[in-house]
């Protein structure tokens, strides 16, 4: 870990190319150029979010004119860049050929001359020391690249509050692989735990975020447009969340990856201990960011937090001869652990959303067919998922073609926290 790695912030106001353009040369003026990071002859892999095929005005894939800057410093520094990416389903030359098509990547190959990547290999590479996984599946294109940019989208997510350079580098998983990722490592911190290790294993020189347009509420795919008009570079992917998690005015040690990456000695999760370029922060701070409607009721992260709503219900739970539930200890006080464990079970599904389809489902059994766990079936022309069997990675709210997927908190849950 970099005493003080650095991350460059640049507003940006809108996708105007030659705006995006200067705010990026800018960007990388001040963590010393394109040059420091790749050199001429390299083949170098931009791995942005293209998580399916929508316009880019959809804000959920990083834009065209972001990706179209990137090329061009990349080329400048004499190497030849090439665009990779696994889109949520399967992974084929046929499904890859839409999402470049509809994400405006088509038309920044013909505009700059590169590569789009149709090379549906995969390879294992070897995760260093100290993590939870020893092999990651990854594209071979990632694999055999000189150098890897990492190009993700600033937005919410259901799993891991947001994806940003750290959650993006799933997308070197290929395919349906995925899905025995998550059916692996079926709560928020394992999965970030594997997060982590990828993006050890596959050491993105540099990250460059979309935040121009971000997006808030039920991301990645279903949330709203939000005008972030920024730009974060850093060379330290876990850094660059930290930065992003203090634009939207969360606390950083609140999302799983970087939690994670403190428990590993990879950052301190502090905005103070990173050294921040450009413009100040202060300037470009979210107002306004809402959240994912699962990110603020995850268990894995903050329970004694959650649990503080729970303290009624507690009410036979004592700590030391004394009773939680009248007052006598403070909530805080608590320790889940200690809580029966079907008490506990119970209380965390009635906190934890569940996917559900909603008016727009067709029953074209996308969703049941990529479900890493199989929780889903398709009954008389409607998906039904099976609560007892979902592990809440809300791949089907992802990758719903028709966006019908809905997350729903039981009853309790909505008294408590509302919609």
């Amino acid at each position: 870990m970099a005493e003080r790695p650095p991350v460059a912030l640049v507003r940006c106001d809108d996708y105007d190319p030659q705006r995006v353009e200067d705010a990026l040369r800018r960007a990388m003026d001040l963590l010393g150029g394109m040059g420091s990071y790749v050199r001429p002859g390299q083949r170098v892999a931009l791995k942005p979010n293209l998580l399916r095929a929508m316009a880019p005005e959809a804000a959920v894939s990083t834009h065209p004119s972001v990706v179209r800057a990137v090329v061009r410093l990349v080329q400048e520094a004499g190497a030849t860049p090439f665009i990779v990416e696994s889109p949520g389903g399967p992974y084929t030359p046929a499904l890859l050929r839409r999402v470049y098509e509809k994400t405006g990547m088509r038309q920044v190959a013909e505009e700059t001359g590169v590569e789009l990547n149709y090379d549906t290999s995969a390879e294992r590479i070897a995760v260093p020391e100290g993590g939870l996984l020893r092999l990651v599946d990854v594209l071979s294109p990632i694999a055999r690249a000189d150098v890897v940019i990492n190009l993700p989208k600033l937005k919410t997510h259901n799993l891991t509050r947001l994806t940003v350079a750290t959650k993006n580098l799933f997308g070197v998983v290929p395919g349906v692989t995925k899905m025995g990722y998550h059916a692996k490592l079926q709560d928020a911190l394992q999965f970030s735990r594997g997060l982590v290790d990828i993006v050890r294993a596959v050491r993105p020189a540099l990250s460059i975020a979309d935040g121009v347009v971000a997006m808030h509420g039920n991301g990645p795919s279903g949330g709203d447009p939000f005008a972030g008009r920024v730009l974060l570079a850093s060379p330290d992917a876990l850094a660059e969340d930290v930065v992003a998690m203090a634009l939207v005015g969360w606390d950083p040690l609140t999302m799983p990856t970087i939690r994670v990456a403190v428990e590993l000695g990879l950052s301190t999760g502090q905005l103070k201990d990173i050294e921040l370029l450009g413009d100040p922060i202060e300037g470009l701070r979210f107002q306004g960011f809402r959240s994912g409607s699962a990110t603020t009721v995850d268990p894995g992260l903050v329970p004694r937090r959650l649990w503080r709503f729970f303290r009624r219900l507690l009410a036979a739970h004592t700590v030391d001869g004394r009773s939680a539930a009248d007052g006598q200890v403070p909530a805080e006080s608590l320790d889940v652990g200690t809580v029966p464990g079907p008490l506990r079970r119970w209380a965390t599904n009635q906190l934890v959303v569940t996917p559900r389809a909603g008016q727009g489902c067709t029953g074209c059994g996308y969703c049941a067919r990529h479900c890493p766990v199989q929780a889903i079936r398709i009954v008389n022309g409607r998906a039904i998922m099976d609560p007892g069997v979902c592990i809440r990675c809300y791949c089907c709210h992802e990758l719903c073609p028709q966006l019908a997927v809905e997350l729903r908190r039981p009853w309790l849950g909505r008294l408590f926290f509302g919609e």
